[in-house]
């Protein structure tokens, strides 16, 4: 299959239940891998947030910020970066609401991963739109 039909299908299965309406009411929140201490974002909250990583000039959702997702130099955001979602053998982020209920990894790594829908369409998402960062979150936050 090439890489369009691939996308087209991803695209429009993800339109017959919105990405955001996905993901539970509760904010899910990204932390660090190895210790679950250092924050690196909320996955589902609103653009406007000043936590979110669609937050475009926010620190979790710039593409510069040390601790964005999207920053391929952030220690969240590097390809061989431990805490990076992106990183192939690296534990990736901790994925947790605010009761503290924990959804498993934002990880490429199959060792843990998240089982929820939004994260299963982000790495899908890394691999249709060619690891480039900006796509995906251009994608995934509707800019």
């Amino acid at each position: 299959m090439t890489k369009l039909y691939i996308l087209f299908l991803l695209l429009t299965s993800l339109m017959a239940a919105p990405l955001k309406a996905v993901a539970e009411t509760k904010a899910l929140l990204l932390f660090d891998g190895e210790t679950g201490q250092e924050f690196a974002g909320c996955l589902n909250c609103n653009r406007s947030n000043s936590a979110s990583i669609c937050n475009r000039y926010g620190d979790f959702g710039s593409r510069y910020g040390d601790t964005s997702i999207w920053s391929r130099y952030g220690e969240f955001g590097g390809r061989y970066e431990d805490n990076s979602p992106w990183a192939r053998y690296g534990e990736g982020l901790r994925v947790v609401d605010n009761d503290g209920n924990y959804y498993g990894r934002f990880s490429r790594s199959s060792t843990g991963q998240s089982k929820l829908p939004i994260i299963k369409s982000l790495l899908e998402a890394w691999d249709v739109l060619d690891e480039d960062r900006m796509k995906i979150r251009d994608w995934f936050c509707d800019y």
